[in-house]
């Protein structure tokens, strides 16, 4: 029994601390010189989940229903070498974990990468991260979320044709 408790504290801890990481890179680095933040409340998606449906013209890509599964989302845009490079090690542990799961990794020549990875339980998706680094910069948006795993496969089609 203490066993059956003690993996499903560990696996409610960790989801816990997916959500609560976008908010920590957020406390950490906004306000810095170089970086500029962006959050947006469950309160204002909230508000958004009331508008009417938001079809992509030419796209089967239905924004409004994508958007009504978002919780919260952390932007930060980073124009400071030092602090880039700090955020980029700090996603790099993070993400290192084993609950993440990469959908997607360019990397360039010149350095320049992009990463986005997912947290999912069964078919929804409760957070992604993307992850963008190039020379001197790096920007991040960490969204929490209950996207069904099939919407966003739909979004990332609609976005790449």
């Amino acid at each position: 029994m203490k066993k059956i408790i003690s993996i499903c504290t560990a696996i409610l801890v960790s989801t816990i601390a997916f959500a609560q990481q976008g908010k920590e890179f957020y406390n950490r680095y906004a306000g810095k010189n170089g970086v500029d933040a962006v959050y947006i409340s469950p309160e204002m998606f909230a508000l958004i989940k009331s508008i009417p449906d938001i079809n992509v013209e030419g796209k089967d890509v239905d924004l409004g229903k994508v958007i009504k599964t978002l919780d919260g989302m952390y932007i930060l845009d980073i124009e400071n070498e030092k602090i880039a490079g700090e955020l980029s090690a700090d996603i790099s542990r993070m993400t290192s974990e084993k609950r993440f799961e990469l959908l997607m990794e360019t990397v360039e020549g010149d350095g320049t990468s992009m990463r986005i990875y997912i947290v999912r339980k069964q078919d929804i998706v409760t957070d992604l991260l993307m992850h963008v680094r190039e020379k001197g910069s790096a920007s991040v948006i960490s969204i929490s979320a209950t996207m069904p795993f099939e919407d966003l496969k739909k979004l990332l089609a609609g976005a790449i044709d």
